[in-house]
């Protein structure tokens, strides 16, 4: 193909490949009306970036890369907290497949039959395989983005892609330093088998690492000065092991792992993605193979020690997705000769694969609803009234063993819709079990009412119970008889309930600041599309800086985009702007985007200047 119409086919394959991903990641807000982002851990990012807009990016502790991101995005495009929650899940998404297809395209090059082919099936498996970490996983996907995109300039073989993956992977692991260690593991793993063979590759691998990590640790320590993050449980798992729960922490990771690892990685996958490996050759083959080696010993690991849940390693495991999408065509050249028979073999295992990522994303929920923020809202109006410092007392409660679960979401929802400067008042407590109790109810007790206790001791004993029936139905039922303390609960809104001293409870609301509200599809759709395509003008300067061609460049852009914009937003906050504020997220942004313009054209220059000088 000639250069021309080649490089035009690239950049309509990959506009082509975002659209269809874009449409996927959108489908479940459009087909249900949802108005809030999906996935359990979407509000634990919601009031992450509510208090880190207030406080700066030190109240998120050792994880800055998506607050960060987020906050900047938001001022740039004026957008809501709910809204570019949801939309970094599906643009993020939408990157992850992209950069798969940049990676497998650089990686074969272009001596390879059917290329093209081949990265935009691994742009499409990869991509629609993202829906796991998509489903509220923010930071592991935030990782997984960058970790790709590492990859795919690793694979160029260049200085200059070298530098950017440095620059990349520890933007990557600004978003999640445990992450940071296995994409770490893998490339030293890819750097033992190259080292006999391809000493280049493998040093370069070894100061990617490095640079990566020299970015993420002066990342983290950049934002350490200020308020300390709010330590709190974010997940069933959290309170399970901090209240001691060691043999049941073990075993919800063994029956989750059993329960989702075939939803995870369809059957097919295994023997396409194995015969995949014989396709993969120099160094995509050895990133690809030393991925999958990593997978493998991580799963075995966490199995065997129960020291962390083993369904994480395969929700990263994106190396099966792309070596799949290698057997498939593998699979299609050996049945060359039979056309018929090869189209219906390659797209039935396509669609079945697809079909198994579709239900796990359709399946997806928000993990709040519009009744329960309107409830906290409510209570909010009561909340402002009182003494600012004041101990904010949730009580949750439902029949049955699943209030540990209830627990940690109900405290998630409820800060992510209190006023930002309440976030670190908020204590959720489990009341004593009314009959007889497992031992994870007595524990989950016992812990969150010293919790209680704790915050109200620190805040000179001041403290207002809170009641919301949604989280509480059971005592909502008796709140005219009494709460679990004795005292008497006083309504003050519908499903809303005060309990405490005379002097703790309001008498009348006060003004309500900053209140979390819906949004709506066609609000999340527009969202993302304005994200992706923010994040793709953002970047796509910097893919041309490191020397890639148009397609590729593109291709990589959103993540370059996001990597860039991250690392500015952690720059500024750094410095102490506030990046809560609108204008200081939109100069990240735009610095972001403007230094890989301005380097690119700097950089061309400097080349025909040079080209001049040797004529």
């Amino acid at each position: 193909m000639e250069d021309g119409p080649r490089r035009r086919s690239e950049l309509a394959a990959t506009c082509g490949l975002a659209a269809v991903l874009l449409a996927w990641f959108l489908a479940p807000y459009v087909l249900r009306g949802s108005a809030f982002p999906l996935g359990p851990d979407a509000p634990v990012y919601l009031w992450w970036i509510r208090l880190a807009g207030l406080e700066g990016l030190s109240a998120v502790g050792h994880r800055p890369g998506v607050p960060a991101l987020a906050l900047a995005l938001r001022g740039a495009l004026g957008l809501s907290e709910v809204q570019v929650v949801a939309a970094l899940e599906g643009a993020l998404g939408v990157a992850t497949g992209l950069s798969a297809a940049a990676l497998v395209g650089l990686g074969l090059g272009r001596d390879r039959r059917e290329p093209a082919t081949a990265a935009v099936l691994a742009g499409l498996l990869a991509g629609t395989f993202a829906v796991h970490l998509a489903a509220g996983y923010l930071a592991n996907l935030a990782f997984a983005v960058a970790f790709l995109t590492a990859a795919a300039l690793l694979v160029c073989g260049s200085r200059r892609g070298a530098l950017g993956a440095a620059l990349v992977l520890g933007a990557g692991g600004l978003a999640h330093p445990l992450f940071f260690l296995v994409g770490a593991c893998v490339l030293g793993l890819a750097a033992a088998l190259a080292w006999r063979s391809e000493r280049g590759e493998a040093v370069r691998l070894g100061l990617i690492v490095l640079g990566g990590s020299a970015v993420a640790g002066l990342g983290v320590l950049a934002v350490l000065p200020g308020p300390g993050p709010l330590e709190v449980d974010t997940s069933k798992d959290g309170f399970l092991r901090r209240a001691g729960l060691t043999a049941e922490l073990r075993a919800a990771y063994l029956d989750r792992f059993v329960h989702r690892w075939a939803r995870y990685v369809q059957w097919a996958s295994i023997p396409l993605a194995l015969a995949g490996l014989g396709r993969a050759r120099g160094a995509l083959g050895r990133f690809l193979l030393a991925w999958g080696l990593v997978t493998v010993g991580g799963v075995v690991f966490a199995l065997a020690t129960g020291l962390g849940p083993a369904d994480r390693f395969v929700t990263f495991g994106f190396v099966v997705p792309i070596l799949a999408a290698l057997g498939l065509v593998r699979l299609r050249r050996a049945l060359a000769s039979r056309r018929a028979l090869a189209l219906l073999a390659s797209g039935g295992l396509t669609v079945a694969m697809l079909a198994g990522s579709w239900i796990a994303w359709d399946r997806q929920e928000p993990f709040l609803s519009e009744l329960e923020v309107a409830r906290v809202t409510r209570a909010s109006r009561w909340i402002a009234a009182t003494e600012p410092g004041t101990a904010l007392i949730f009580p949750v409660d439902q029949p049955g063993t699943a209030v540990t679960f209830l627990a940690s979401r109900a405290a998630n929802v409820i800060r992510a819709a209190v006023p930002p400067e309440r976030i670190r008042d908020v204590v959720v407590v489990v009341p004593p079990p009314r009959g007889a109790a497992d031992p994870v109810r007595r524990a989950l007790t016992r812990v969150t009412f010293a919790d209680a206790e704790r915050a109200a001791a620190e805040r000179g004993g001041r403290r207002l119970e809170v009641l919301l029936a949604p989280f509480d139905r059971p005592d909502a039922s008796q709140a005219g008889a009494g709460s679990q303390t004795g005292a008497g609960w006083r309504r003050v809104a519908r499903g809303v309930f005060l309990s405490g001293a005379p002097e703790a409870v309001p008498e009348r609301p006060g003004p309500l600041t900053d209140p979390l509200a819906p949004s709506s599809p066609a609000g999340i759709a527009l969202a993302t599309a304005a994200v992706l395509a923010g994040l793709a003008l953002a970047g796509y300067g910097w893919g041309r800086l490191l020397g890639l061609e148009a397609a590729p460049a593109l291709a990589l852009a959103p993540a370059l985009g996001a990597a860039a914009v991250t690392l500015a937003a952690v720059g500024l906050d750094a410095l102490g702007a506030p990046l809560g504020s609108a204008p200081v997220g939109a100069t990240a942004s735009a610095l972001a985007g403007a230094g890989g313009y301005l380097a690119w054209g700097a950089a061309r220059a400097r080349e025909r200047r040079v080209g001049e000088g040797r004529a």
